[in-house]
Parts: C-alpha cells; sequence; structure tokens
C-alpha cells in the first residue's frame, strides 16, 4: 500500500498530464464524429448547359455543410436523368439551381458582352463565377455592382490576344441580362471573378 502511495505521489503530475491528453482525444473524437456530414453530388466531367445528366458524369462525396447544405442536391436527391441549366465543371456541387427537369425550358440568355482586356482576370476561364461591375461614363456618379456570380459561357480568345475589347458570353437570367444591358449602356463593364 505504501509503494502504491509513494508512486502516485512520484509520479501524480504524469498520471494527471496522460489522463487529461486521453480526456481531450476522446472529446476530440466525439466531436469529429458529431460534425453534420452530407452526401453530396459532385460533377467528375464537364456538363454543358441544356445536356441531360448521365449516371457516369456524378459521383457522391461526403462534405461537412452546416446551413448550406439545403442549397445543394444529396444522395436523396434525383439528380440523374434532370437537365444542366448552365455548364458544369469537374469538381463542382450540384446546387439545387443547377438542374432542371425540363431540358427544353430555359430561364438563361446567353448574353454577350465587350469588356476591355483590362477588365476582367487574367486567368478567367469558362465556367467561373464572375461579379459584374459597371463604371459609369458620368464622372459623377460612382462606379456600381450590376450583378453577382453570373456565368462565364465563352471568351473569345483571339480578340483577348490582340488586346483591345474582349468577347465574353455570360449565362443570365432573362431580367438580369436586360440589367447587364443597361449598365453597358451606360459605361464600362468590369468583371471580377467570384470568390466562392
Amino acid at each position: 500500500m505504501d509503494d502504491i502511495q509513494k508512486f502516485m505521489q512520484r509520479h501524480l503530475r504524469r498520471i494527471m498530464a496522460v489522463g487529461g491528453l486521453i480526456l481531450s482525444l476522446l472529446a476530440l473524437s466525439v466531436l469529429l464524429g458529431t460534425s453534420p456530414q452530407s452526401s453530396l453530388w459532385m460533377v467528375k466531367n464537364p456538363i454543358p448547359s441544356g445536356s441531360k445528366i448521365a449516371a457516369g458524369d456524378l459521383g457522391l462525396v461526403k462534405a461537412n455543410l452546416t446551413s448550406d447544405s439545403n442549397h445543394y442536391e444529396g444522395s436523396s436527391d434525383g439528380v440523374i436523368g434532370q437537365y444542366a441549366v448552365r455548364l458544369l465543371q469537374s469538381g463542382d456541387l450540384i446546387a439545387t439551381t443547377d438542374i432542371s427537369h425540363d431540358g427544353t425550358k430555359s430561364t438563361a440568355s446567353y448574353l454577350p458582352i465587350g469588356v476591355a482586356v483590362d477588365d476582367l482576370p487574367s486567368d478567367l476561364i469558362v465556367g467561373d463565377l464572375v461579379d459584374i461591375y459597371v463604371i459609369p461614363k458620368d464622372q459623377t456618379v460612382l462606379p456600381a455592382i450590376v450583378t453577382r456570380r453570373v456565368v462565364i459561357q465563352s471568351i473569345d480568345q483571339k480578340s483577348r490576344a490582340l488586346g483591345g475589347d474582349v468577347a465574353v458570353s455570360v449565362i443570365a437570367s432573362n431580367s438580369i441580362a436586360s440589367v447587364i444591358v443597361t449598365a453597358e449602356a451606360q459605361g464600362r463593364m468590369v468583371l471580377a471573378r467570384d470568390p466562392l
């Protein structure tokens, strides 16, 4: 009995440190095990806008999403056989707004706009999301945001190489397309890549 007491007195700090470490590892494993994980559909092969989604184009991935999980299509949602309403790139999670039951009914317009070569990111590619700003011709009016998160449908690389204006086509709803055309008449368009 004396030996146990002497051992405890001599090694009390080490025993407490090891016990604390074990408890913290247990708590961490419990926290990791209870984090909200969802099985979401992710694009494996690019899917052009208007195309029917096939099983080989998608795969399920586990993702930790909290409040945004309702905005994406999960394993219980019937995505296969529906139609893409925008160009879906490899690695994209399928959002609820990315698909439609009817492939013939499209609410999107392919809107061409002219953008100065210095007014868009040099590494912008098809499928990127951009925010569009206008710098008005009237210098008393401040620059403003026109629209957020529109998809780049095409970029004329030949005009980009020559400098000057670059012909860019974006996918936008009819109402957003009208706003973009109005803003383009008022001044210079600037595209900024959306960070998300």
